[in-house]
């Protein structure tokens, strides 16, 4: 059987897309600015932050299945579907936590009562937002598998997505220099809290889910819990994702530390030559993938990356060609990269794997589930390093640091990320969803999905 394409009329797939201002502009913030903010800025101690940090990553872990459980099984009669609806009503409640997220309930970082209130506000407004921005973001991210089943039609949604993430990043990426100017970085808040929820607004009225799905069931929380974490595809997924957000978390959060080593004045470049390099690859990739596969060309080039970025790691350490070698490197980084545009392919092929075995889409349970695996990252990543800093002399606050603590801030970029890549390479190399295998699901999916429309026709037919 011929697997038959589907495209999505243009105003669906813009609807869609429009989705990926709010996280860009949202998460880009929080991301770049909430450990700039709360340790660097207000001056939260380290020890609390730490605390904090491994509280917030429980909430952070255990809230996902949980939502995903539960956006899979709502009731389709009453809400009018099973993801929009989440994006409509939670929106608003996210862009004002966001917004409240950034003014102090003190600013007392010299006396314990202080720190503590500090610790309150740091601790409660990251867990509050985090919470809401996971039903939303969840419920979007599950609409793309829903649209389409085609794996060239997904690739290409995501890559419209990163570009118009790409310009709306530009609004962030002065974040890590602006933290410290409050008023003003109060109001652009405020600012992009409005625009985020315009945005949603746009998702709410153009998105649309195929008729097919909406009366699919997940089984019980615990049955489904290891029916997802049984598919050897999915796993390999949640190992490889793990890694690349445990780097994610390192290199967006501690922007503000590379640019202590390259200089605050070079922020517009360093995001320039990491998002058009990147993007550049991307379609170079998408390209290929055809030709090569996604997984031959993601494998070689992660290696590529990695083992370029191990030699970077000691180019950088020699004076002389210090900083030719971290914008060498940082373009390096960014091209062979590239292929992480594939990652949207093996998050997706594991639910049309198990649609086939069990006969539902279950994507808020995958979500879910990878959640609870990779949401530890955002909190692990930022204790690996203020680790690293403390342990180096790292002088909060402070352009200028000591020698000890230079070489801390190169050590977390240029070897520790790299161990990282390299450790993503298993999983990829372990995905099973690849050649025939790869073919014969395309195969199964598109004729599930025709007999669920069949099925859909005739239950409406019989209904008049």
């Amino acid at each position: 059987m011929s697997i038959i394409s589907e495209k999505l009329p243009r105003k669906q797939v813009s609807g869609y897309i429009t989705g990926m201002i709010p996280l860009t502009l949202i998460l880009g913030v929080f991301r770049l600015g909430y450990i700039k903010f709360f340790y660097d800025s207000l001056g939260l101690n380290e020890v609390l932050f730490i605390i904090g940090m491994a509280i917030f990553m429980i909430i952070n872990m255990l809230n996902d299945p949980l939502i995903g459980q539960w956006q899979d099984n709502t009731d389709v009669k009453k809400w009018g579907s099973r993801r929009v609806v989440y994006i409509k009503y939670f929106s608003p409640f996210l862009v004002i936590a966001f917004a409240l997220m950034w003014f102090p309930w003190s600013t007392d970082a010299a006396t314990p009562i202080g720190q503590f209130i500090m610790f309150l506000h740091f601790l409660i407004t990251i867990s509050i937002f985090d919470t809401l921005s996971n039903i939303v973001t969840m419920a979007w991210m599950a609409l793309l598998p829903d649209m389409t089943s085609d794996l060239g039609e997904r690739t290409k949604i995501s890559f419209l997505c990163s570009i118009l993430g790409l310009f709306a990043s530009f609004a962030v990426i002065t974040v890590p220099t602006m933290v410290d100017n409050r008023e003003f970085f109060q109001m652009f808040n405020i600012t992009v809290a409005v625009i985020s929820y315009v945005c949603y607004v746009v998702v709410v009225k153009l998105s649309k889910e195929r008729p097919e799905h909406q009366q699919d069931r997940s089984p019980p929380l615990w049955t489904a819990i290891k029916q997802t974490v049984k598919s050897k595809s999915f796993m390999m997924f949640v190992g490889f994702n793990f890694f690349k957000t445990l780097i994610a978390s390192i290199q967006l959060s501690y922007v503000f530390l590379f640019l202590i080593l390259i200089g605050d004045e070079n922020v517009g470049l360093y995001f320039l030559i990491v998002i058009i390099v990147g993007w550049s690859s991307s379609i170079l990739c998408m390209k290929l993938r055809k030709k090569h596969g996604f997984k031959k060309l993601l494998l070689r080039f992660t290696t590529i990356q990695f083992i370029g970025g191990f030699i970077l790691f000691f180019l950088v350490l020699i004076p002389s060609i210090s900083i030719p070698a971290m914008w060498i490197g940082l373009a390096f980084s960014a091209f062979f990269g590239g292929a992480g545009i594939f990652g949207v392919i093996m998050q997706t092929l594991p639910i049309d794997e198990d649609e086939v075995k069990y006969g539902s889409r279950r994507e808020g349970m995958f979500y879910g589930i990878n959640a609870l695996f990779t949401k530890p990252t955002e909190s692990i990543g930022p204790i690996i390093v203020t680790i690293v800093l403390a342990l180096t002399g790292y002088v909060q606050d402070s352009p200028i640091q000591p020698d000890t603590a230079m070489f801390g801030i190169i050590f977390v970029f240029y070897f520790i990320v790299n161990i990282f890549v390299a450790l993503s390479l298993i999983f990829v190399y372990f995905f099973p969803l690849a050649g025939e295998k790869l073919q014969e699901l395309e195969n199964q999916i598109q004729e599930l999905h025709r007999k669920k429309r069949e099925q859909l026709n005739i239950k409406t037919k019989n209904k008049f």
